[in-house]
């Protein structure tokens, strides 16, 4: 009866391992091995859940993905202020990002998409059609007047850029500190009035 639930730990367990051993390491030197050792499961137990190291960084790309589908997935409340809303997701964008276990996951995916054109084009590929959250709420708040976007999708990506610049990229590729708390907000103050101000169809709140 608990057994999903054993193997549900166990695969997490073994996916937190490779983790640490893909930062540590990098993914080409790291053994299946060595993550069963600091998983501390049998190798056995490794390839039952995960029969190859590709299939590992594929549930580790997976598991970024559904992070940022998670925090995107947003209902457009039309009695709220669309701006309101909007930033509402900023800070949320903005948490995920900050997250210690996210930049790892993010460094060690972004490292083999480098090496690997193919594996790069399919896991953009799985961003895309997963990140449909935003997108979804930019069309709801379309369809009720409230903003004038052609491509929500775009325009979703266009939002999203505005916080990577300042609270990804720097980060994951020039080793700058997470933003705090008067950065957030001048992050979020700009991505939302500049959102607003090529797409806003209503007032913004005062």
């Amino acid at each position: 009866m608990n057994e999903p639930g054993r193997s549900g730990r166990k695969r997490d367990d073994i996916l937190d391992a490779a983790l640490h051993e893909f930062e540590a390491r990098g993914f080409r030197e790291t053994s299946m091995d060595r993550i069963a050792a600091t998983a501390q499961v049998s190798k056995r137990t490794v390839y039952n859940h995960f029969p190859s190291k590709d299939a590992l960084f594929d549930a580790m790309a997976a598991r970024l993905i559904e992070r940022v589908q998670s925090v995107t997935a947003y209902s457009h409340d039309p009695d709220q202020p669309i701006d309101g809303q909007l930033r509402e997701i900023g800070v949320h964008v903005l948490d995920m990002l900050a997250s210690p276990c996210f930049a790892t996951l993010a460094r060690v995916t972004l490292v083999e998409m480098i090496r690997s054109p193919e594996l790069a084009r399919k896991t953009y590929n799985l961003f895309r059609e997963r990140q449909s959250g935003l997108a979804s709420w930019l069309r709801d708040a379309v369809a009720a007047g409230r903003l004038r976007v052609d491509d929500p999708v775009w325009a979703a990506d266009q939002f999203l850029g505005l916080i990577h610049s300042f609270a990804l990229w720097p980060q994951i590729l020039g080793g700058q500190p997470v933003p705090d708390a008067t950065a957030r907000e001048r992050i979020l103050d700009s991505a939302v009035s500049m959102f607003v101000g090529r797409y806003g169809a209503e007032p913004t709140e005062q």
